[in-house]
């Protein structure tokens, strides 16, 4: 229905939303939102502690802390200029950052939740990444605390920060550290990039045992210009994902990453990944005992790995980088979100099964329930400024509810602990009713219209006859714009026994004109045919490529084609200059000036140059002069040299030609730059009755360089041609 009900079986834990119209905590007891609890974060600064029990919130004029059960404010400081917050793990202090001010003691500032007093100050000048918030660190039983400073870890206790630390980890040129989560003993993890040849480092240490070469486990490796470390959940072992932001190789564009793994007991090692590519996500299980990754060029593929970091299960290739472990660690979910189309994939751990796959697109916020029985997707502004609003799913892939909220900047559950729920039972786990039993297949299938899948084309005819709005919006939500359309979708095929008789009359007319437009055309084509006049034969040798179908050519765009081809030419030209002069080519400059590729040039420049003559002279009705219209090109083609001479003439004989009336030509330089190509023009001095074509051919020069008075040798392969 369309209120705002979150009273869904199985989902007690609350939910905190921040809204365009305000901030509320939804109650799953009543349904509706807690009266008591009133605020107005300013856009996302808003923290709960990890045990649920309180909320700090920075508003326009205080920051403040409140009870979420009754809403009773424990503290309030006019400090509307916090740009962090952070819980103790117990939410005994609240960590605060604001900009360094001149005179400011500190700007970095722990706060007891329950006095409202200032506990200890720091001066911290910049906020840092996401991945070193907060500087300071408790332990889970907030004996300890630690902070990160320049080249060392200070060591505080965690009830009295004012103190001087109680030891110094020190480790040069440190970059970033992880406290371990567990509470018999405190391990803590250190990096330091690499930098200028030596390798990035790894190590553990256990407190206070901080003693030089005490360090329990090392690790070095290349390729780390920034690491995650992810502790498991009994703190006995570390996954360090390693990053660089440019991939050397050039086999991704988001840099290289690899996956190692250290434990307290001294062993390290890098996780073999069976497919190449970036790691694109590892989760440990809450267990401890087992870990998930996806890794691998796109589709990724995502394998559980136990302790020891072997290979237990494989899972299908997919568009997939997210995986999160409910908090009971029953299920799991793979998805694809960010740059990927949102795909949401619900296993259940006990069976290796996937239970369902739905579509959770523009997912910004991803987030189990502390009960493991509801998943949260949630699409919030500013990031995306649309359909902001956010889906609650079951084990199974159910949606439970839905729900869009205006410029949606916060959509969180209420943390809570596991052990406060009891585990989800296997009636959770059961796959829905025509839901997939394994990840959808990549094979292709038939398209299918969105207004024709399903129900939304039934919903789309509805709309289209619909009596009302409600109905048409309805019909709009479920089926999108195919709801607007009263007929069938693009491309379908039309029932005719259901058109009218109108409709049927004019397609009978649009027919009947098509009919007798395409009979003219014939008519009009074949008379054109007939009147035009049939071309002498030519070789396929001399004849340019699709030249015998391009009837339709005219001599400007046959011209352009010749162009095109004798700048081809002029190319292969430079590059054997080039080649003699002693630079290496590439394979495809290579095949470029190969003796196949310059005469297969040669035979289309002729065979489009033919083609111009025949367009001329069919043009003309026949050429003035009695010369026949089809002609020989034969490139001669001599040895490369550098020749800085040319030839000045060339004789030529014909039948019925004189010695006194001989065709003569002059032989010049086609390029000035390439002194080994020259240019045969011929010039028409013959009689009317001479039967030799023009010719125009393209030579090299011999190898030694000719005199001025030379003749070369020429003959005409035109068959029945005696000119030579």
């Amino acid at each position: 229905d369309g209120d705002s009900k979150l009273l869904v079986a199985g989902m007690s834990p609350a939910m905190l939303l921040r809204g365009k119209d305000g901030c509320k905590v939804i109650n799953p007891t009543t349904g509706q939102p807690n009266p008591d609890i009133s605020c107005l974060p300013v856009d996302t600064r808003a923290e709960m502690s990890a045990d649920g029990r309180l909320i700090a919130v920075v508003e326009s004029n205080a920051l403040r802390v409140l009870e979420m059960e009754s809403g009773e404010q424990l503290m309030s400081e006019a400090r509307p200029g916090v740009q962090a917050l952070s819980f103790s793990p117990r939410g005994t202090f609240l960590l605060t950052w604001e900009k360094l001010q001149e005179g400011d003691e500190g700007n970095l500032r722990v706060w007891r939740t329950a006095t409202s007093e200032t506990v200890a100050r720091f001066k911290q000048k910049v906020l840092g990444e996401k991945n070193v918030w907060p500087p300071i660190r408790w332990s889970a039983d907030e004996a300890i605390a630690c902070r990160l400073v320049t080249n060392e870890v200070q060591i505080y206790d965690g009830a009295n920060l004012s103190e001087k630390p109680l030891e110094r980890l020190r480790v040069d040129r440190i970059a970033q550290y992880e406290l371990a989560p567990c509470v018999d003993c405190y391990y803590v993890a250190t990096f330091v990039p690499e930098q200028k040849g030596a390798p990035a480092m790894v190590r553990l240490w256990k407190y206070p045992d901080f003693g030089e070469g005490r360090h329990v486990a090392s690790r070095t490796f290349y390729k780390a210009s920034e690491v995650q470390l992810r502790w498991s959940p009994t703190g006995r072992g570390v996954l360090i994902l390693t990053h660089t932001e440019v991939d050397r190789t050039g086999n991704s564009y988001y840099g290289e990453s690899g996956l190692h793994f250290m434990n307290t007991t001294g062993d390290a090692m890098q996780v073999k990944l069976s497919k190449a590519g970036p790691v694109h996500d590892v989760q440990w299980a809450p267990s401890g005992d087992e870990f998930c990754a996806i890794f691998g060029t796109s589709p990724a593929a995502a394998a559980l790995f136990n302790h020891r970091c072997a290979v237990t299960h494989q899972f299908p290739e997919a568009a997939q980088n997210t995986v999160r472990w409910a908090p009971h660690g029953r299920s799991f979910i793979l998805g694809g979100f960010g740059n990927l189309g949102g795909a949401l994939s619900f296993w259940d751990r006990a069976t290796l099964k996937c239970l369902a796959t739905v579509d959770a697109h523009m997912t910004v916020v991803h987030e189990w329930a502390p009960d493991s029985r509801s998943f949260l997707t949630a699409i919030l502004w500013p990031r995306l400024r649309v359909d902001n609003g956010f889906r609650v799913w079951s084990p199974s892939g159910q949606l439970l509810y839905q729900e869009k909220i205006e410029e949606l900047s916060i959509a969180a559950w209420r943390p809570s602990p596991p052990s406060n729920f009891e585990a989800p039972g296997d009636e959770c786990f059961k796959a829905l009713p025509g839901a997939p039993a394994s990840r959808p297949s990549s094979a292709a299938s038939k398209y299918i219209p969105p207004g024709a899948r399903g129900a939304g084309s039934t919903a789309a005819r509805t709309a289209g006859s619909g009596t009302s709005l409600s109905a048409l919006a309805a019909a709009v939500e479920s089926g999108g714009s195919a709801a607007m359309r009263t007929g069938p979708p693009p491309g379908a095929e039309v029932d005719e026994s259901s058109t009218s008789r109108s409709a049927a009359k004019n397609k009978a007319k649009r027919e009947a004109a098509k009919k007798k437009k395409a009979e003219a055309d014939g008519a009009s084509a074949a008379a054109a045919a007939a009147a035009a006049p049939q071309p002498p034969p030519a070789t396929g040798k001399l004849m340019a490529k699709g030249a015998c179908d391009s009837a339709e050519l005219t001599t400007e765009s046959i011209e352009k084609k010749v162009r095109a081809v004798e700048k081809k030419i002029r190319q292969v030209m430079e590059l054997r200059e080039m080649k003699a002069g002693g630079k290496q080519l590439e394979a495809n400059q290579l095949e470029k000036i190969s003796e196949k590729n310059e005469r297969a040039l040669q035979d289309e420049l002729a065979g489009w140059k033919l083609k111009i003559e025949e367009v001329q002279k069919a043009g003309s009705g026949g050429s003035p002069d009695g010369h026949v219209s089809a002609a020989c090109r034969e490139a001669v083609r001599l040895p490369q040299t550098s020749s800085r001479e040319h030839f000045n003439q060339l004789c030529l004989t014909c039948p019925g030609a004189t010695e006194a009336n001989a065709s003569r030509t002059t032989v010049s330089k086609a390029n000035p730059k390439l002194s080994s190509v020259i240019q045969i023009m011929v010039h028409e001095v013959a009689p009317t009755s001479c039967s030799a074509p023009k010719h125009s051919t393209t030579l090299t020069t011999p190898d030694r360089a000719k005199r001025d008075d030379s003749l070369i040798d020429f003959k005409c392969n035109r068959v029945g041609c005696g000119i030579s």
